[in-house]
């Protein structure tokens, strides 16, 4: 990215990157279409939903861990009559039009989401079911993706044992706060169960203030009333569910599951899983960026496209 950037760009910032990026490399993009699916034949078609076929040597499904919103369901959720919507529907804290706000889930979209409900003066809640992980987006002034970028090489067991000391004395007072600490580190649930953690930027802050609640897992809800599992109630215009999303990648690829075997996604670093001009970019996570991850394997992708 231009160096004129600042080390944390904004929205537009990469979006002007992303369009100056595909103007030099002269990418060519269709909007507005969907794939529909995915097939081999003499090479791969691709099947569009305004009825295009078009056809390549090599494909690159691209479409991430983020393709489809999982929006889970609790008793009552029907009779709800405030404003329900996941997370990847949400604008702004001014387009809710809602005073009371509660957000399930504990992810970097739902401590983000809180954070700017909060500062906008709502009324927020988060509802967080189980044990989480909890990283600052600095550490002595270093960026906390830099530090695992440098410890990337060790075993993410004993990485997680050099910082625990550190994340301990940073958020001592989880427990107080109504949160449970993960029994594993933030590398290791990344590493075994594709777990990020919040990246702090002001959410726990806001915690610790008073200016965002922390409830357990929900139970049932009844018009505005939502009822935890802990027996506590409250009343909220607006729920938002931070609940992550599935790779659906059996929506596009007809025999996904069979040459898979049940999987949601191709193994951890498995970039052509067939060796037959399929590759899968973006289903890795990564403790040093998603972004960055995307990278390497893009040129990886490259090189042995390349090579074919």
């Amino acid at each position: 990215m231009p160096r004129a950037f600042p080390r944390y760009p904004s929205r537009l910032q990469v979006i002007d990157y992303f369009e100056a990026y595909a103007r030099a490399n002269d990418i060519r993009i269709r909007f507005g279409k969907s794939v529909i699916s995915v097939r081999q034949g003499q090479d791969w078609i691709v099947e569009t939903n305004d009825g295009d076929a078009l056809e390549a040597e090599t494909v690159v499904i691209a479409t991430g861990l983020s393709k489809a919103p999982i929006k889970p369901v609790w008793k009552g959720q029907e009779s709800f009559t405030g404003k329900l919507l996941h997370s990847s529907e949400f604008s702004n804290a001014g387009a809710l039009g809602a005073r009371r706000v509660l957000v399930v889930g504990f992810g970097n979209s739902a401590g983000e989401i809180a954070l700017e409900c909060a500062e906008a003066g709502l009324e927020v809640g988060m509802s967080v079911r189980g044990p989480i992980n909890i990283v600052p987006l600095e550490m002595f002034g270093i960026p906390t993706a830099t530090i695992a970028i440098t410890q990337q090489h060790f075993p993410y067991g004993f990485a997680d044992a050099v910082n625990a000391p550190f994340l301990r004395l940073r958020y001592r007072d989880m427990g107080k706060l109504g949160l449970q600490k993960s029994a594993k580190g933030p590398l290791t649930n990344m590493a075994e169960k594709s777990r990020t953690p919040l990246i702090d930027i002001g959410t726990m802050a806001e915690i610790i203030a008073g200016k965002i609640r922390i409830y357990p897992g929900i139970e049932s809800s009844d018009r505005q009333q939502v009822h935890f599992v802990d027996g506590r109630s409250a009343d909220f215009d607006a729920i938002i569910l931070a609940t992550g999303y599935r790779p659906s990648l059996e929506t596009i690829l007809p025999d996904f599951a069979e040459k898979f075997e049940g999987a949601e996604r191709p193994k951890r670093r498995e970039l052509q899983p067939g060796n037959d001009g399929m590759y899968f970019c973006g289903f890795n996570t990564a403790s040093t960026g998603l972004l960055r991850q995307i990278g390497i394997e893009a040129v990886s992708i490259a090189r042995s496209r390349a090579e074919r």
